[in-house]
């Protein structure tokens, strides 16, 4: 981070300096009391659970240089060294500042949103920059309306781009955030279900992902998956509001935006990508062998050389293509060639967690324990059907939450998945996810099915199942602390 001074930050957050000098400096910005030393900037955060205002005494006696609140405290004992400031909001303050930060730096920002897969996006699209330039990603799951201020403070001199992940989970996140990243570019992964117990339907999460690009300036560009029923519409309809008056001479049918998006798609280019010829950047002859995937990337923007025609990844899942082939095109817009785009490509490796594959006591593990849709858990299936020289293969799949009343539907819709594809059995644990066990125990296949209410009673279960050469793939939402699943396995 850049250093910033105490007078800047009053004048960024509207906030009231109670106490300090105008001219100190901070190096960082910190909403974790325990990280704070001198220099550092706390903002404490009014949480569910905790307000971190109660940690304020204790942060400037360890030093830290200035505190952000919204609560009044007890000025008695303060250094000279040290500032107060006075604001409405804690988390407020903190968007502000990191808005303000922003604004210090010229260079393109990538944001990323979607229902899956914005962490391995991010992580490709990074490691195809990083071919060329120096570049801050996002860290861990550092995405929200708090994670993702964070993120932005992180950026120095040194930075050429950012590439930011976007997460929203309710309606109006993704304006804040966007008005905190103002990224320079966009990608849309794909709609799903995520979040629609809050959002209520996929057009209302199409609507809010689309708000990623209300800060969009003259030569910035939306990068959509155009296999993606949600989002192959988003190219004619950008084609269409450009129009004049006069050439709107055919309906069309208005996909409901925010009027700050509709100015956006008027200004901004769209480039849509996937394995379907009319993309712009499309995928063929995808092949699997030894754990890589094999692809031949086709444009119809322009044509592409033989010998960077062939893309190799490290990885399984028709979804890593279509990250490889956002990823490419971000760094040709970027100025890289795709012949140079492709080491990068060919490089990455999954994070821990997230489709990870491992193997243990002749036992392969797909690890994508780190959260779960139920898009994701089809991605998931795929890899599992996709590993060779496998004799069994299991599906274990714990509840995935906040799906509200569709929650059952949606399980259910996976068991019906798994019951058209090659899998010997399905494990699943807790009570949402047995609709997934109903869907291919009715559909009458040669599935055995086990349902568990507890991680535990499933590792007891697999543990005696398991043998040399099968496969399982265990996935699930976060809060069902799947990868102790994982963990019992390895041991």
């Amino acid at each position: 981070m850049e250093l910033l001074n105490i007078g800047e930050i009053v004048k960024a957050t509207k906030g009231e300096l109670l106490c300090g000098n105008d001219k100190l400096q901070i190096h960082a910005v910190s909403t974790n009391s325990k990280e704070v030393e001198e220099g550092t900037l706390f903002v404490p955060i009014v949480g569910e659970r905790v307000d971190a205002h109660t940690f304020i005494p204790s942060v400037l006696e360890a030093g830290g240089t200035a505190v952000i609140t919204s609560k009044k405290i007890d000025l008695y004992g303060i250094k000279e060294n040290q500032a107060v400031i006075q604001v409405e909001d804690t988390k407020e303050a903190l968007q502000d500042l990191a808005a303000y930060y922003r604004d210090k730096f010229d260079i393109p920002v990538i944001g990323i949103t979607g229902s899956v897969g914005k962490t391995t996006t991010k992580e490709m699209i990074s490691a195809a920059l990083e071919t060329k330039y120096n570049v801050l990603k996002t860290a861990g799951n550092m995405n929200s309306q708090v994670g993702l201020p964070l993120t932005i403070f992180r950026i120095d001199h040194t930075h050429e781009v950012a590439v930011i992940e976007m997460g929203i989970s309710e309606a109006g996140e993704m304006c804040k955030l966007a008005r905190v990243a103002k990224p320079t570019h966009a990608v849309i992964t794909n709609i799903g279900v995520s979040h629609i117990g809050q959002l209520g339907s996929r057009e209302n999460i199409r609507k809010e992902k689309l708000n990623i690009v209300n800060e969009f300036g003259e030569g910035s560009c939306l990068f959509v998956n155009g296999t993606d029923d949600m989002l192959m519409h988003i190219l004619p309809f950008s084609q269409f509001l450009k129009l004049s008056d006069k050439e709107k001479t055919q309906k069309y049918d208005i996909i409901d935006v925010s009027d700050a998006t509709v100015e956006s798609l008027c200004r901004a280019d769209v480039v849509t990508f996937g394995c379907q010829k009319d993309c712009m950047y499309y995928a063929t002859d995808a092949t699997v062998s030894s754990g890589h995937t094999k692809f031949y990337l086709q444009k119809t923007v322009e044509e592409v050389k033989y010998e960077e025609n062939q893309i190799e990844l490290q990885v399984l899942g028709e979804h890593n293509i279509y990250n490889a082939l956002v990823a490419i095109a971000i760094a040709n817009k970027l100025g890289i060639e795709t012949s140079v785009a492709k080491h990068g490509l060919k490089e990455y490796l999954p994070l821990a967690m997230r489709g990870e594959i491992v193997k243990t006591n002749g036992i392969t593990i797909i690890d994508d324990t780190y959260n779960a849709s139920p898009d994701s858990m089809r991605g998931g299936i795929n890899v599992l059907l996709e590993l060779e020289n496998v004799s069994r293969r299991f599906a274990v799949l714990a509840d995935v939450l906040e799906l509200g009343e569709y929650s059952y539907s949606c399980h259910y819709g996976v068991g019906e998945y798994i019951a058209n594809k090659n899998i010997d059995e399905v494990v699943t644990i807790g009570n949402e996810a047995k609709a997934i066990v109903k869907a291919v125990e009715g559909a009458k296949v040669n599935i055995i099915t086990h349902s568990f209410d507890s991680n535990q009673e499933a590792i007891v279960y697999l543990k005696e199942k398991l043998k040399s050469k099968d496969a399982i793939l265990v996935k699930g939402s976060r809060g069902m602390h799947t990868d102790e699943i994982v963990t019992a396995l390895k041991q």
